[in-house]
């Protein structure tokens, strides 16, 4: 077997006079960064992994608005999910744990209920995320509101 290879020589010094030709026929390419969400960042992502677990993140900015729990509770509707500190109608908690800058909660068991109760589809993906939130206030604490459509 033969192999035939070309070395490239990095950190070579070239003569300034050659620098304009080395740069003269340059010209951008034609791809465009596209943003997977409207708004930047995602308010809300559900990674559902066969290897690395499942779990439901949480953008900074959404935490903060809510006034930076260590822990929160979800509720749902027909239209989405809730997120606050302290929701009426509710005696479930979950924990927030750091992962960089977001907000994580590692629960299997509440990442297959939202995924049936919305009927969200991960076979050819392992997240799903959403860029919507709606601040609320209930019973004088911030509540985040999450559509969950596709």
């Amino acid at each position: 077997m033969t192999t035939n290879h070309e070395e490239i020589v990095t950190d070579q010094q070239i003569d300034p006079s050659q620098h304009a030709e080395l740069i003269s026929d340059l010209k951008g390419v034609g791809s465009k960064h596209k943003s997977k969400g409207a708004s930047g960042e995602s308010a809300f992502s559900m990674v559902s992994t066969p290897g690395n677990g499942k779990r439901i993140t949480f953008s900074p900015n959404l935490i903060s608005k809510l006034g930076s729990p260590s822990k929160v509770q979800i509720a749902f509707n027909n239209n989405g999910i809730a997120v606050g500190s302290k929701l009426p109608e509710n005696d479930s908690f979950f924990t927030l744990r750091k992962i960089g800058n977001r907000s994580v909660i590692y629960s299997g068991e509440l990442v297959d209920e939202l995924t049936a109760l919305f009927d969200l589809n991960f076979s050819e993906r392992t997240s799903i995320s959403f860029y919507e939130v709606t601040y609320l206030t209930i019973d004088d604490k911030e509540v985040a509101f999450v559509p969950l459509s596709l």
